[in-house]
């Protein structure tokens, strides 16, 4: 029941940080850092397929209602954590799920959990922003939106996941 509270404050923090912060900062058109996938990242390993997806829509859902969009970040979200298991294995190169003892991001070595924030927030900007564009028209502005937006999102989230790792889980 703790862990559940601490992923729910981990929600809300990443949220709150994404609308009220980071949306807010306007450095560029090309920096769109999306940091709330975070939430998707350090959920555990074992998390069953349905609650991830679930997870993931209504972290979606509430950036969207909270921000006036028109379920773009659902879209996202949503594909991000269908597509999660699939991320893990490659990154892995097995299957890390309900069969083992321990479900913490900590089995993943450090090397490929690099790759596994990467590939997650890759996954979901490629997916956000393509489906913001809506156009090959623009495919190397949305490309530089990606390159800039990642950068800053994957140092974020980084060190976002090993502090919650190493300072609010192992407590």
């Amino acid at each position: 029941m703790q862990k559940n509270l601490i992923y729910a404050g981990a929600f809300i923090t990443l949220v709150l940080l994404q609308v009220f912060l980071i949306d807010n900062i306007s450095l560029s058109v090309y920096f769109h850092p999306l940091i709330y996938v975070a939430f998707i990242i350090l959920l555990p390993l074992d998390t069953k397929p349905i609650w991830m997806v679930g997870l993931s829509a209504l972290l979606g859902l509430t950036i969207d209602v909270m921000t006036g969009m028109g379920g773009l970040n659902v879209i996202a979200t949503t594909a991000t954590g269908f597509l999660r298991s699939f991320v893990v294995k490659m990154v892995t190169g097995h299957a890390l799920g309900t069969d083992a003892s321990d479900s913490s991001l900590h089995r993943i070595p450090e090397k490929n959990f690099r790759w596994y924030i990467i590939a997650m927030v890759v996954l979901h900007s490629l997916i956000y922003f393509t489906m913001e564009s809506l156009s090959l028209l623009h495919i190397f502005h949305t490309l530089l939106r990606l390159v800039v937006s990642d950068i800053a999102a994957i140092l974020f989230i980084y060190y976002f996941v090993k502090l919650f790792i190493e300072k609010i889980l192992t407590r």
